[in-house]
């Protein structure tokens, strides 16, 4: 993050400076800002001016065996890892050196996968086949090693999978000492989140599913009755925004329902969801009618809802000020819990302004918060409502309070006392 904010405004004012020189007839310098604009815009080039490192680069050689011993060889400590970059965008820090990026970590080898592999190529490959992950992260731009390794999920309901059912093994590595291993999901929460000392090197997937067409459906939370039907069986996937500016918008993807016409995603529609779900429940308030919240989609799109970010947004959220971070925790969700979860997420937003988006499956709740102050508010409300223990995300932003609360690890919260992973 270091060099963030003056290689992003660069790039972006790089448009229309290339724009006026062509103009100018100033080809040569037209040309040398329209490369610069289209470079800055490189995906590995947007992972390193986030993480304000380039790092040592390995790429796959041979088996996963092979690859690994030679990305050990490399560093003599352990080094930090850079994927795709967004931890250190959100967290808004640099990566300390040694510094190994996995940009060039990607690929398949037999059933395996290269960590530095991003979900959306991992999905392409698979539905190819007819087949999709039953649930990931709605930004799928991420490598597969961050997304396990932050503990990162995806938006799935009572009826879907959770995103770690599709995780069948992973492989580590630890540069200092020296070793290699292959454990299940549940055994790599443990060790990442106590030990911090291990690199996600390749993931085996299973349990994948038919890509079958959905059916979205919004409306209104501002009631038990909504609250009900929003927690509702048959949700395969759902999500539900509360801001200053608007109560509760919840999303349900299940089963289609009623015929129509409307298939997403069409032009424009990823962005028109997002911004109406999202930022409009800060800013404005506004959204279409319900009955425009019905479009048919497919498990993969409906799992990737959001559009790509550009790097305009970034550049605005960090100019802003605005932080995002996530509390997980557990709770047994009913209709009157939830309606008046919206209703003092409203009333607090209200206030303090920013958002937060409520994620629920099976018995862990998310809140995704973005606020530019007063971070401990959310805290404080988690409080009120019962909650003992609460993890932040290790991959976003952490404000670093407890709010009268025990702070405990991710895998904590995930991890039952029977030791059955539930997320």
């Amino acid at each position: 993050m270091r060099f963030f904010i003056p290689l992003t405004f660069v790039g972006l004012v790089a448009v229309p400076a290339t724009i006026l020189l062509f103009a100018l007839h100033m080809y040569i310098l037209s040309l040398l800002t329209a490369a610069f604009a289209i470079v800055t815009r490189l995906d590995s080039v947007r992972a390193v001016i986030r993480s304000g490192a380039i790092g040592k680069s390995p790429c796959v050689s041979g088996s996963p065996k092979t690859s690994d011993h030679k990305l050990m060889a490399l560093f003599d400590s352990n080094p930090t890892v850079v994927g795709s970059a967004w931890g250190f965008f959100l967290q808004r820090r640099s990566a300390q050196g040694p510094v190994l990026s996995l940009r060039n970590y990607v690929g398949r080898r037999g059933e395996w996968w290269a960590a530095g592999t991003t979900i959306r190529e991992v999905c392409d490959y698979y539905i190819t086949k007819g087949m999709t992950l039953p649930s990931h992260p709605a930004i799928d731009g991420i490598t597969i090693g961050a997304w396990l390794a932050t503990g990162s999920h995806g938006n799935s309901g009572n009826a879907g999978m959770s995103s770690s059912s599709a995780i069948q093994a992973v492989k580590i590595v630890c540069c200092n000492p020296p070793s290699r291993s292959t454990v299940s999901y549940s055994k790599l929460r443990r060790i990442i989140d106590h030990q911090q000392d291990h690199i996600v090197t390749w993931v085996k997937f299973h349990n994948l599913v038919n890509n079958v067409c959905l059916q979205k459906v919004g409306f209104t939370v501002n009631s038990t009755e909504t609250a009900n039907r929003w927690l509702g069986e048959g949700a395969v996937l759902r999500v539900l925004f509360v801001g200053a500016a608007r109560d509760g918008l919840g999303i349900r993807w299940g089963e289609p329902y009623s015929e129509t016409d409307h298939v997403d995603p069409h032009c424009c529609s990823k962005c028109a969801t997002f911004v109406q779900a999202d930022i409009c429940s800060t800013v404005c308030g506004c959204r279409q009618p319900d009955a425009k919240w019905r479009g048919l989609t497919t498990l993969r799109n409906a799992n990737q809802w959001t559009p790509q970010i550009y790097p305009f947004e970034t550049f605005i959220a960090v100019v802003g000020g605005v932080m995002n971070f996530e509390m997980v925790f557990r709770m047994d969700l009913n209709g009157k819990t939830l309606n008046n979860m919206c209703h003092e997420l409203r009333e607090m937003h209200k206030r303090i302004g920013g958002r937060t988006e409520i994620r629920y499956g099976k018995e862990v709740v998310f809140w995704d918060v973005s606020l530019r102050h007063s971070f401990v508010e959310p805290v404080k409300l988690l409080r009120d409502f019962g909650v003992q223990q609460v993890a932040f995300h290790p991959g976003k932003y952490n404000p670093g309070l407890d709010g009268g609360l025990v702070l405990v690890k991710i895998g904590d919260i995930y991890n039952p006392p029977t030791n059955k992973l539930i997320f």
